[in-house]
């Protein structure tokens, strides 16, 4: 196994970043965005591109980046904290994951319920549909503001 994702985590660590990704030992991919925003521009930015090691660190993995990660052929993973559905459906894709915290379920930022993008993979059966409904999900968000 190379260093891609060393390299990621370390980028993670150092760089200020939300959400690094790693490929070939160097880092290819960062964001500074909040939420699932990085892992579907990553997507986009990617998506024809196939790597044999596209490494994620992510400060939280919830069920829904989970999806987003796996619909973007994210080879490995480590995070801050994960959700218990996050590392079922990781493991299903067997996409091996490294975390610090695992969590019950992914909370809002005011600590009162489920993030939203909890809420949103409920009932979700495939990364292409966590996709669609994080994508309309963001522009009704973009209209609002």
């Amino acid at each position: 196994m190379d260093n891609s994702l060393e390299a990621a985590k370390k980028a993670l660590a150092e760089g200020g970043y939300t959400c690094v990704v790693a490929s070939g030992g160097s880092v290819i991919f960062t964001s500074t965005d909040r939420g699932v925003k990085p892992l579907v521009e990553y997507y986009h930015r990617f998506a024809g591109e196939r790597r044999q090691d596209a490494a994620l660190a992510d400060k939280v993995i919830g069920r829904a980046a989970a999806l987003l990660a796996i619909l973007a052929g994210i080879t490995e993973l480590y995070t801050g904290v994960v959700s218990i559905a996050a590392l079922e459906e990781l493991e299903k894709a067997g996409i091996p994951a490294g975390y610090e915290t695992k969590a019950e379920a992914i909370r809002n930022r005011a600590g009162t319920g489920l993030c939203p993008m909890e809420q949103l993979s409920q009932g979700v059966t495939t990364p292409e549909e966590m996709l669609a409904r994080v994508e309309q999900f963001l522009e009704e968000m973009a209209a609002t503001n």
